[in-house]
Order: structure tokens, then sequence, then C-alpha cells
């Protein structure tokens, strides 16, 4: 399949998703593109630009910037440091992380693994404190589109074992692009706030560039 039809079945299945999904409330779309600066000694930074529209008239949610230095310790092995500022309509947050990544690679699979504690600043508020795990598989196929599904739980720092607050399910699928972009298209479900009466579930259409 050439890559322009991939492109164009790409596009389809975006806007299907997201007339599928308008009509929930319950409904967000996140669009973001990136880019990679690579540094000496193993080190990369990756810089993220995110815009999040909640329902079905698209009324803003947040806009974020973060920037993640990652050091390579051997190979498929990663050391995080992310830090993000996220402008919501009626406060600001201030984000920080430092964790881990691992890849596993066998014929065309990859297996990933992403585990960070993540502390997050808000004016007038507490901490908030998680523990991140992530989960994903993905294929590697000979046409420049690779499909995946990921898994990522959040749990309160200081908890009990065990306990959640969040979940996401995702898949999705990434196309190459010359000059080593690419474009990702997935759908996600989010279920969030488990340890409250009323969760909130979110169906999540999202579409990223990278432009590294």
């Amino acid at each position: 399949m050439k890559l322009i039809q991939m492109i164009k079945y790409f596009w389809l299945f975006y806007f299907i998703s997201l007339n599928l999904l308008l009509a929930e409330d319950n409904f967000e779309s996140r669009n973001t593109i990136s880019f990679r600066v690579k540094l000496p000694h193993s080190l990369k930074i990756d810089i993220e630009q995110s815009l999040r529209l909640r329902g079905n008239e698209f009324s803003f949610r947040q806009t974020f910037t973060e920037a993640t230095i990652s050091y390579k310790v051997t190979e498929g092995l990663k050391i995080l440091l992310p830090v993000r500022y996220a402008i919501f309509e009626e406060k600001i947050k201030r984000r920080i992380s430092f964790g881990g990544s691992y890849k596993y690679k066998f014929n065309d699979y990859t297996i990933s693994y992403k585990s960070r504690f993540q502390r997050v600043y808000e004016k007038n508020k507490d901490l908030d404190e998680l523990i991140r795990n992530k989960y994903t598989l993905q294929y590697k196929s000979n046409k420049d589109i690779d499909p995946f599904c990921s898994y990522e739980i959040f749990n309160p720092f200081n908890s009990d074992i065990g306990e959640m607050n969040e979940y996401r399910i995702s898949f999705g699928a990434e196309i190459d692009l010359p000059k080593k972009k690419s474009i990702k298209i997935y759908y996600q479900y989010k279920v969030e706030d488990l340890n409250k009466k009323n969760s909130e579930v979110l169906n999540i259409v999202g579409l990223s560039l990278s432009l590294n």
C-alpha cells in the first residue's frame, strides 16, 4: 500500500472516530506536535505542545508544553525527567516527573514498560502525587504502519498497595513518514477518580505529529 493511501485511510479513521464520539458528552480530542533534540553524552530532549478539547462543541480544556530529558543507560533502557506547564480555563498546573522506560524487541514486536513518579503543583491545592505504570505492545509491519495497544494505571503515592485511582486503555496506529517523521492516531478509554463514589469516564481520540 502506498504511503499516500495509508495517510488517506488514517485520516478517514480519525474523522469517523470523531463523528461517532461527538454525540457523547464525555468526549475529548487531543492534538499534539513534538520534536526531539539530540544532546551530548547520550542525552535527548523531547519538546511537546498539546491542545485538548472537550465535548461535541470542542470547548477548551487545556493546553500544555512539556519538555522531557532522557538519558540512554543501555540498549532499550532510559531514564526520564519530564516537566510540564499546563494552562486550563481557570487554573495553571505545573508537573514534574521522574522515571524510566524499557523496550524489548522480538521479531516484529516491541514490548515497552514505562514507570514514573509524578508530582503536580496547583495554587491553593495540596500536592497531587502519583505512581504511573504503562505497558505497550507495538507491531512493526513492512508497510510503514505500526498498530499498537497500551494499558496504564495510576496509583496514589503513599497509598495502600494495589489501590488504583485511574486507568487508561488505548489502541491505534502510527505511520512512518519521510525524514523520520510520523503520525499517530489513537482511541483511549479513560476512567478516573476510582476512589470516589462517581468515577468519570472519557472517550478520547488523539492525533500526534512527531517531527523527530
